[in-house]
């Protein structure tokens, strides 16, 4: 992904930077993942980091998207292609909930990061709950006028407010959280069933 004559591209070093900062981003948490830091373990100057990347906030998008698609790809293997559309939603959301919290608090914080643009909020969990919920309409198993951004927002953040309070209190039980997530999803459900 280094810049050349203005244009971006693939290399091996963009590559290591973007591997380790996944692994220190999700390892050790947000704050310890800086310009600094990746260049010390990566015995090199500044300017190799800044040629390949605008910040460290865009960096730290990459290692959210990263995260977010190890998720999914996770999440996605609860589906039972036989099982009823809001069977399998509910599948994938509670291996989301599962991985996130075998996981650790810093994999959760990316998994919750976004982005806002001017196209909305820029998030593939988000995204890909919006993408299951279309699919939903179009085979009739959500109600036609349902608004896919806002049952997907307030699912996810459902999601990982519970699954926050989770990483953040141990004596929180993991069972006393999905029940809780659950009981607050299948709301948002009941109100985009047909």
């Amino acid at each position: 992904m280094a810049f050349s004559k203005g244009k971006r591209i693939e290399d091996e070093t963009s590559k290591r930077i973007v591997d380790l900062a996944v692994n220190i981003g999700c390892r050790e948490g947000a704050d310890v993942l800086t310009v600094t830091r990746l260049c010390r373990e990566l015995n090199c100057d500044r300017r190799v980091i800044y040629n390949r990347f605008r910040d460290i906030d865009e960096i730290n998008m990459i290692v959210a998207r990263r995260c977010n698609e190890e998720l999914m790809a996770k999440a996605r293997t609860a589906i039972n292609p036989q099982a009823s559309f809001y069977d399998n939603f509910m599948a994938l959301i509670k291996a989301a909930f599962a991985y996130v919290y075998e996981k650790n608090a810093n994999f959760q914080y990316y998994t919750a990061l976004y982005k806002v643009t001017d196209e909305g909020v820029g998030n593939e969990v988000l995204q890909a709950l919006m993408n299951l919920i279309e699919e939903g309409k179009s085979t009739g198993d959500v109600r036609a006028g349902t608004d896919s951004y806002k049952a997907a927002a307030n699912i996810w953040i459902i999601t990982t407010g519970i699954s926050g309070v989770l990483a953040a209190n141990a004596n929180y039980k993991y069972q006393d959280g999905l029940d809780t997530m659950l009981y607050g999803i299948e709301a948002v459900l009941t109100c985009m069933k047909p």
